[in-house]
This record gives C-alpha cells, sequence and structure tokens, in this order.
C-alpha cells in the first residue's frame, strides 16, 4: 500500500541513503565520477538532505522508503525514488501528490531546478507538464542548468 507522509527524525538515515544510491546511479551521466563522488563524499548530499529537512515528505510502500520529496514555498528542491523502483510509476505518483500539496497551500504554479543532462527527470517532469523557463549556466559545476515551470489547476 502506498503512502506518502511527512518525514522523521527516524527517517533521516534512510533517506539519506536513498538519495545516496540515486545520485551515484542517476548522476554520473552529467556530474561525472568525480562530481557525483565529490559532492557525496564532501557533504553535500547530507547538507542538502539537512537543509530541507523540515520540508520533506516520504513515499513508502509497505512501510518502506521507496522515495522523498523537498518542496517548499512553490519550489521542489529534490525528488528522489529509489532505483529499482524507478520507470515504475511513483515518481510521478509522488510528484502529482506533492503538486497536490503545494496547491492547496495557495501557489499557482511550481518551481524547479535539474541539470540538462539529467533526461530522466527532465522526460518526467515533460510527460507531467511542466515546461522549460529558463537554461543557466552553473559556474560551480560549469553545466547548464535548466529551470522548469507548471501551472497549477485550482482543485
Amino acid at each position: 500500500m502506498k503512502n506518502v507522509r511527512a518525514a522523521t527524525l527516524a527517517d533521516l538515515p534512510a533517506i539519506q541513503a536513498l538519495a545516496k544510491e540515486t545520485i551515484r546511479h542517476n548522476y554520473r551521466a552529467f556530474l561525472g565520477d568525480d562530481g557525483v563522488e565529490w559532492f557525496i563524499n564532501g557533504g553535500g548530499l547530507h547538507k542538502e538532505v539537512n537543509e530541507y529537512f523540515d520540508d520533506i515528505v516520504v513515499l513508502e510502500i509497505d512501510n518502506e522508503i521507496q522515495g522523498y520529496c523537498a518542496a517548499e514555498e512553490g519550489f521542489i528542491h529534490a525528488l528522489m525514488i529509489r532505483v529499482e523502483r524507478q520507470q515504475t510509476g511513483l515518481g510521478r505518483y509522488l510528484l502529482n501528490h506533492v503538486e497536490q500539496m503545494q496547491c492547496a497551500e495557495g501557489y499557482e504554479h511550481l518551481r524547479l531546478e535539474t541539470y540538462q543532462g539529467n533526461e530522466p527527470a527532465l522526460k518526467l517532469f515533460s510527460k507531467q507538464g511542466w515546461f522549460v523557463a529558463e537554461d543557466q549556466h552553473d559556474a560551480s559545476f560549469g553545466l547548464k542548468k535548466v529551470s522548469l515551470r507548471k501551472l497549477l489547476a485550482p482543485r
């Protein structure tokens, strides 16, 4: 049974492990091996999870965390699904849930950023009605960052 709920401190190790696994698997295509290991081993991953922890919801199936999303004030900071569960509709399910939550909080549009080479994410967001609002160069990684937006329909 699927359940989306607010993260608790007891979830923190599972969220960090899921993020580490997902980044190692999916981000090498655009960050490269050195960039991925620098982000994980340099503390960037833990800093990011901790910074947005109060805004994280987790997606559970049979009481096991399969994904999480950090979103606040109309901005999605992260959406990750366990590697073996990707391409099964769980990302779409969690994204739809978060969009509904943000809409209920009064936001009329949502924003997020990713990197141009993050094709699985770009494909997911495009299929869910998101559009590219802006491309910009990220000097810290030397990559092109893509800003996406979605207009929300009142429910």
